[in-house]
């Protein structure tokens, strides 16, 4: 399972639902351009490495949220979240549906203030592992006619539907 544009967007959603589950306040970040690089490995072999720039706003993080939410919904989730620092979060959790039925799924984050985070995602379904690393850093104000969702992709301008 290789992320493409939209799927990385799925998984950033996803893991921006843990906002809601067990009453735990993730920190705000910035609203702005924002550029993540994520690398994924399956059994230990890189099967994806790129980076992202999406355009992020209040009002687009709670749709992701709303969406992840959503989402772990439909796939019957079930996830516990611990703060384990006072930046940093850990998450496990078990889907009975979708696409990753019985996968167990392990996501630490850590926050560096309002301006950068790293996650680490490990997701287990049978004897295969898949591990995404995003590495995300605001960069400052949304460049003139990008809206919140649109991602710069291979310095192209993708737009995010809204």
């Amino acid at each position: 399972m290789t992320f493409k544009p939209a799927s990385l967007v799925a998984v950033l959603s996803v893991s921006i639902g843990i906002a809601g589950a067990d009453g735990i306040k993730l920190p705000p970040t910035k609203e702005g351009l924002w550029e993540t690089h994520s690398t994924q490995t399956q059994q230990g072999k890189t099967v994806s490495d790129r980076s992202v720039k999406m355009c992020q706003s209040k009002e687009l993080t709670k749709s992701m949220q709303s969406n992840g939410e959503e989402l772990r919904k439909r796939n019957e989730c079930t996830s516990s979240v611990t703060q384990s620092s006072t930046n940093t979060y850990v998450e496990e959790s078990r889907c009975a549906k979708g696409p990753n039925a019985g996968s167990v799924t392990k996501v630490v984050y850590t926050y560096q203030g309002d301006t950068a985070s790293h996650t680490e995602m490990h997701m287990n379904v049978g004897k295969s592992e898949t591990v995404m690393i995003m590495d995300a850093k605001y960069l400052g104000s949304c460049p003139a006619g990008m809206k919140p969702g649109d991602l710069i992709m291979d310095g192209k301008i993708i737009s995010g539907g809204n």
